[in-house]
């Protein structure tokens, strides 16, 4: 059986990276015919006015590109048989074009098809948080200043004889109406037939980072005044969402602010050119305050789908990356916005109606606006940043050491050394895997939450399985007859040779789940400490490894005084309890991904040490285990009896 379940779970690891990598390729299907329908709207004006051809190359692209997104569309697999209607739309649009329609009616239909076909695959148009000028910068002089110019201009060295020529960043008339979303996309997936290629090479936030500093060229001068910019940019932070500025072009910004202050050129100024401080830009709080309200729109407007995926992302891009912080300030108060957020998600699950879920939506952003309040009345000095870190090390690494001491306990009493150099180096490959994550803590962060949670969940479940098995081969061979037959042979199934990279695996498994949750919370605690206090986080987790060494010595001397029966009697029972814990962890991680649904019991506790949540997915799935592991242990006792019965009396 156990065999099995080996081969159904790793087939599934196995298939993950190909079902991902589908799943990027149906999401880059739909961010290109996203791209072609921004450019369809901005360009074809270039090409046709009044019914008549005034570029013929323009026009031409315009047709290429309508039939292309209607391909894209058609061929992938990112629209329900109900959202086809979206096919008959881009046909439409492609009929348009080539009837020569006026420019007015091809953008508004290319826009109309363009929201919808992004509020359908939940395509993501903003960063997860503020692009860096300073990084768009370098980006901008490494790759686009030899082609567009120095300064943007479209005159660049390499830009010499290209046609169509590099966009001039500077002429008015044209990025006016390109928004930061558009200049991504642009970047990230080129322009076909111009020499404007894809820069597949730059990951999400680079290509942010640079699609913001390329839309904040043309507003670049000697006389701008930084003072000023600052206290527009600071009056508007609050109140325009970082999706808002990175999906409207500045036509539609400065409309917008219009309507509201006289100020609105300066304003726009702002906007595109400054960015939040040190202070305001490590707080996800706003993530999760944006998704909430695009949940709530979205269920409203009847896009169940995308109003859930909006609360997944509430609570794994916005609240989760602060959660060490609120914590270490009221551990009661992270169970309890912890535990709204998820009041949220299964009114938008259970389909508990508008009502209800703005309900569920008004406590969280209460809770939320309570947790800003407890972070700015914190602050992470010193001695906090310190304990903070040195906690999250401890108990982390102490989860552990916990299983693998018993699989070094039982290897050192088989006296099978050859095993050893396997466990430890699946641990150490971990740890060594770990340190190198820490310095690559921005990809990991870009990873995404949903993301995370998913491998997490899925290490914990492979993590039971081989601990299953241990913990049955342990209880196995606790009688004393068993044990003996083992000693004479000096092996057991699991630590044959032909076992020992099964071995390896799982220690790094156990090790690198841990030591990804650290890099994370780590990282979130480095984002909201001051310069003087990262040292902190340094001894924080030197002290915590110190603590777990000195533990380590001690089980290691004193383990050695139980006996071998009772050892192993002991320790089949710790670790079929690690698996029971293990199976609430992975199951609690896949519903925040939302691979599991989520049908809570708000009268329950919760006992995150022991992996008991108030879900009643997690409860049946540990129930489901308990059940598994008490009919093993009745059918192997029934098995001994037997054996017992038959043995002839001397």
């Amino acid at each position: 059986m156990f065999k099995a379940f080996s081969l159904s779970f790793l087939l599934a690891l196995l298939l993950c990276p190909i079902s991902n990598a589908f799943a990027e390729s149906n999401d880059q299907n739909a961010e290109t015919v996203i791209h072609l329908l921004d450019y369809i709207a901005r360009d074809y004006p270039e090409g046709v006015q009044d019914g008549e051809v005034i570029n013929a190359q323009e026009y031409s692209e315009m047709l290429e590109f309508s039939g292309q997104a209607y391909d894209l569309t058609e061929q992938g697999a990112f629209l329900t048989q109900k959202e086809m209607y979206l096919l008959d739309d881009l046909k439409k649009l492609k009929a348009l074009i080539q009837e020569k329609e006026p420019a007015q009616k091809i953008g508004d239909l290319a826009r109309q098809i363009r929201n919808d076909l992004i509020e359908i695959t939940g395509v993501q148009t903003a960063p997860k948080l503020w692009p860096d000028a300073r990084r768009g910068k370098e980006l901008y002089a490494n790759n686009c200043a030899s082609c567009h110019g120095a300064k943007g201009n479209g005159d660049g060295e390499m830009g010499e004889g290209l046609d169509p020529a590099p966009t001039d960043f500077h002429e008015t008339e044209l990025m006016r109406q390109v928004s930061p979303f558009q200049a991504y996309n642009t970047i990230k997936l080129g322009v076909s037939g111009t020499s404007m290629r894809a820069f597949s090479e730059l990951n999400e936030a680079q290509l942010w980072d640079l699609a913001f500093y390329v839309k904040g060229l043309r507003f670049q001068d000697n006389e701008t005044d930084t003072t000023a910019l600052r206290k527009q940019f600071d009056m508007l932070y609050s109140a325009n969402s970082l999706k808002d500025v990175a999906t409207h072009s500045d036509e539609e910004l400065l409309a917008s602010l219009a309507k509201k202050s006289d100020s609105a050129p300066l304003q726009l100024k702002a906007l595109r050119l400054m960015a939040p401080t040190k202070e305001d830009s490590k707080n996800s709080l706003s993530i999760a305050k944006e998704n909430l309200n695009s949940a709530l729109k979205n269920y409203t407007q009847g896009n169940k789908s995308l109003a859930r995926t909006n609360a997944l992302s509430a609570y794994l891009e916005g609240i989760e990356p602060v959660e060490a912080r609120l914590t270490a300030n009221d551990p009661n108060f992270t169970l309890k916005i912890e535990q709204q957020m998820l009041n949220v998600r299964q009114a938008i699950e259970q389909d508990k109606g508008v009502k209800i879920l703005k309900e569920e939506t008004d406590k969280a952003m209460a809770l939320i606006a309570e947790a800003d309040q407890l972070m700015k009345d914190h602050k992470l000095n010193y001695w906090l940043t310190f304990i903070l870190s040195a906690s999250i090390m401890l108990r982390e690494g102490l989860e552990a050491f916990l299983v693998l001491a018993v699989v070094l306990a039982l290897i050192r009493t088989s006296g099978v050394k050859k095993a050893l150099p396997w466990l430890h180096g699946g641990w150490i490959t971990a740890v060594m895997m770990g340190i190198a994550g820490w310095f690559l803590s921005d990809y990991i962060i870009q990873f995404g939450g949903k993301n995370r949670e998913i491998m997490e969940g899925l290490i914990s479940l492979f993590a039971v399985l081989v601990l299953l098995f241990v913990g049955f081969w342990l209880h196995k061979h606790s009688h004393a007859k068993k044990w003996k037959e083992f000693i004479e042979n000096k092996i057991g199934r699991f630590l044959q040779k032909d076992k020992m990279f099964a071995l390896a695996a799982f220690s790094f498994m156990v090790v690198f789940r841990e030591a990804f949750e650290v890099i994370l919370f780590l990282q979130a605690i480095s984002l909201e400490s001051e310069p003087e206090n990262q040292s902190a986080i340094g001894l924080g987790v030197l002290a915590a490894v110190a603590c777990i060494a000195v533990m380590i010595y001690l089980y290691q001397k004193y383990s050695k005084k139980i006996p071998v029966r009772q050892l192993f009697r002991y320790s089949s029972w710790i670790i079929m309890l690690l698996a029971i814990i293990l199976m609430g962890k992975g199951f609690h991680s896949l519903q925040e991904s939302g691979w599991i649904s989520v049908t809570g019991f708000t009268w329950l506790i919760r006992i995150d040490w022991l992996g008991f949540y108030p879900t009643l997915e997690t409860i049946l799935a540990q129930a489901a285990l308990i059940f598994i592991i008490l009919i093993t242990y009745l059918i192997n006792n029934q098995g001994y009896q037997k054996v017992l019965l038959k043995k002839p009396r001397s």
